[in-house]
């Protein structure tokens, strides 16, 4: 099989791609944007490339990331039309975004699967605290059109989870296949230091806010206090908030001399909690994978109070080293955590309930051990790329297989 993927960066496609090149389960080019291709072209094979958009300082703003994606994709078309000269594609497999596909469809004969993580900002969803405001709501609706008219368009879509396919309409869902990504992650040493005597609880997320949890993780940790002292909770993520709408309520809400840095340090704030040597409370930011490995190894258990996401990659991260994981009951997390199998789920909005199972376990961690150590073989036999390769196989013979009957 002969596959083209295409995103602007690596993203989601990069370990399916080398692990299928280097098992030899299939012929697979990768197209990016010219930067990306210049910085990877030596360490990635089959790398092909894009000319990267400009920016346009007199774009409508509503339709600014419309009409660079538009643009992207007729510069995927051009490099897609230089290649084909000289190679043939059993099938395209192109990011919804990055990869924005609109100017391939009806002009190859070759069988188009869109990734899409999500529809839209708002079928996502965010904290009602901190609503979408109107000029988001604005560029979100062309968003979610867009990504309605690639499931129309496309012979098949994947997205990474069965709970993101519910956010799109009912009648689109037989055109649309959930398959999470692939993982290959190996346990190594920690030199993350940790103080005698303490338990370590901790919170990862790409970005500190609450739609990811943040907000939530610190309630939970303040109730907890309340009881046992021997803890230390250690939140790990960015500052800069990407999916949701907490930095609009800041400066909404504060004069531009007065406003938090972050949303982070908002709530910091308002909850009274100092970082520092002799605080309960310390903050990793996102760094480096192997920092980022380091902490994880560290942690005795994770409280995941995940309020919004499709599939957030740092709930498998965690499960594969191992962790005692206790996770919200909501969105994508049961399908990844069975409770009392291998971690324990909980009512979002239930920070006594949380509470109680945290301290749970800081009072008997053996007790729970078996949670952690069912975790990582789940992962493994379930997310690993070895196991994960196969499936998108056969995703993409499905979509192939419906090109050549001409369904759909």
């Amino acid at each position: 099989m002969r596959i083209l993927f295409i995103h602007e960066g690596l993203g989601q496609f990069e370990k399916l791609h080398l692990y299928l090149n280097a098992q030899g389960l299939a012929h697979s080019s990768f197209m990016c944007s010219t930067g990306v291709y210049n910085a990877n072209k030596d360490k990635i094979p089959n790398l092909l490339s894009f000319q990267a958009v400009a920016e346009n300082e007199k774009t409508y703003f509503y339709v600014k990331n419309l009409e660079a994606r538009t643009q992207r994709s007729f510069f995927i078309k051009k490099s897609l039309n230089e290649y084909l000269e000289k190679s043939g594609i059993d099938i395209i497999v192109a990011h919804g975004s990055g990869g924005f596909p609109l100017q391939l469809f009806d002009e190859f004969n070759i069988p188009i699967i869109s990734y899409i993580e999500f529809p839209s900002f708002s079928l996502h969803g965010c904290d009602p605290k901190y609503p979408q405001p109107d000029y988001a709501t604005y560029k979100d609706k062309i968003f979610e059109m867009t990504s309605f008219h690639q499931v129309l368009k496309s012979d098949l879509v994947i997205v990474p989870s069965a709970y993101a396919k519910t956010m799109f309409p009912t009648c689109l869902h037989e055109r649309i296949v959930p398959q999470m990504e692939g993982f290959e992650i190996t346990r190594k040493a920690t030199k993350f230091k940790k103080k005698d005597g303490l338990f370590y609880i901790g919170f990862a997320a790409r970005d500190l806010s609450s739609a990811k949890g943040f907000e939530q993780f610190l309630l939970i940790a303040k109730e907890i206090l309340k009881t046992r002292k021997n803890v230390k909770f250690v939140f790990c993520g960015s500052p800069k908030v990407l999916y949701s709408y907490e930095v609009a309520f800041l400066q909404n809400n504060f004069e531009k001399d007065q406003r938090p840095e972050s949303f982070m340090q908002y709530i910091l704030n308002r909850e009274g909690i100092t970082l520092g040597e002799d605080s309960p409370f310390e903050h990793v930011d996102y760094a480096a994978y192997d920092q980022f490995a380091e902490y994880i190894e560290a942690m005795d258990i994770f409280l995941y109070p995940l309020q919004f996401g499709s599939a957030n990659w740092g709930l498998f991260e965690i499960a594969f080293r191992g962790k005692i994981i206790i996770g919200s009951n909501r969105c994508f997390v049961p399908e990844v955590i069975q409770h009392g199998y291998n971690g324990l789920l909980c009512p979002y909005a239930d920070i006594a309930l949380w509470a109680s199972m945290a301290t749970k376990v800081i009072d008997a961690p053996e007790n729970y051990a078996h949670l952690g150590k069912t975790a990582e073989i789940d992962a493994n036999k379930r997310f690993h790329i070895s196991t994960v390769a196969q499936r998108y196989l056969d995703i993409f013979q499905t979509a192939i297989n419906k090109k050549k009957l001409g369904l759909y």
